[in-house]
């Protein structure tokens, strides 16, 4: 098992799947990444992916975080984009991003 990743290196990681928020927040993604990042465990081999969309839920979540409009559309299409592809499994604190196809290949769809 690998060790947990630090705040700062998952901050970076997820922001590669979040490109359109990164850029439009900012300075302030560094801060509200790092919030979100003390809350949630991230798992699995899609382990960015899972960091990523948890913090898109936790930041429609927040009523004392201001997004402007085109943050906040960027902030869906983003998470859009990636749920397409993945599915998120939450157990608490943990959370893992597992591919669709890989289910549907597995059960045999």
């Amino acid at each position: 098992m690998t060790a947990p990743l630090e705040p700062v290196d998952r901050l970076w990681k997820s922001a590669q799947f979040l490109p359109q928020t990164v850029r439009l927040l900012g300075t302030r993604y560094r801060a509200l990444f790092l919030a979100h990042a003390r809350l949630c465990r991230p798992e699995g081999d899609a382990a960015a992916v899972a960091d990523a969309l948890v913090f898109a839920d936790w930041m429609f979540r927040q009523e004392r975080v201001g997004l402007l409009d085109n943050e906040r559309d960027a902030l869906k299409r983003d998470a859009r984009a990636l749920r397409r592809r993945f599915r998120l499994h939450r157990r608490g604190e943990a959370a893992e991003a597992v591919e669709k196809w890989k289910l549907t290949q597995w059960i045999g769809l």
